[in-house]
């Protein structure tokens, strides 16, 4: 699994998107086919600092009320469960996030998006294993503290990782898109 960074230009288009005040996904268009989750607070300036945890809390919180099979593969079943703001957060390949809290007139609203983003009908949310044992892009390292793998400066194409085939990135966006349809 790649080590996450943060990226002030995911969260300056998610910013941007927060201070329209719509609770609603941003069209993948405008946040550049990246992932996101969202959070709101049905009250007004409410504590930043209280809002990012709470979000995040209450993402990852889906997993313990709706769990997700032991392959951890996401299929439309899987994802019509709610864990869709879980498995983006834990998504093996998303390694970049940017995120924000706005205090819209009725509303704290917060939310990140993710790069690349996660999700996908039919791949795989992580690999369960053991710490840094599939660093499989070329020049990573292990991050030994974290058990995460870190990618180079300029990474290069993850040998055994689709997100880079664009024939199967585009039949897992379709198969993605049917299922989020059906929900």
């Amino acid at each position: 699994m790649l080590k996450v960074s943060y990226d002030c230009d995911i969260e300056q288009n998610m910013m941007e998107w927060l201070k329209l005040c719509k609770y609603a996904h941003s069209p993948y268009s405008v946040r550049n086919g990246w992932g996101q989750n969202l959070f709101m607070v049905d009250a007004t300036k409410v504590n930043k600092t209280k809002v990012a945890p709470w979000s995040v809390r209450l993402w990852f919180e889906e997993l313990a009320h709706n769990g997700v099979p032991q392959e951890n593969v996401m299929t439309r079943k899987v994802f019509g469960r709610g864990i869709g703001h879980y498995s983006q957060v834990v998504w093996q390949n998303s390694n970049k996030i940017g995120c924000g809290i706005y205090w819209c007139e009725k509303m704290t609203y917060a939310g990140c998006e993710y790069s690349p983003a996660g999700n996908f009908i039919g791949a795989t949310i992580y690999e369960i294993g053991e710490p840094c044992s599939k660093c499989d892009c070329e020049g990573c390292k292990c991050d030994e503290e974290d058990g995460l793998c870190t990618e180079p400066e300029n990474p290069t194409k993850h040998k055994k990782d689709h997100r880079h085939d664009r024939h199967h990135r585009k039949h897992l966006e379709k198969e993605t898109e049917k299922a989020h349809e059906k929900i």
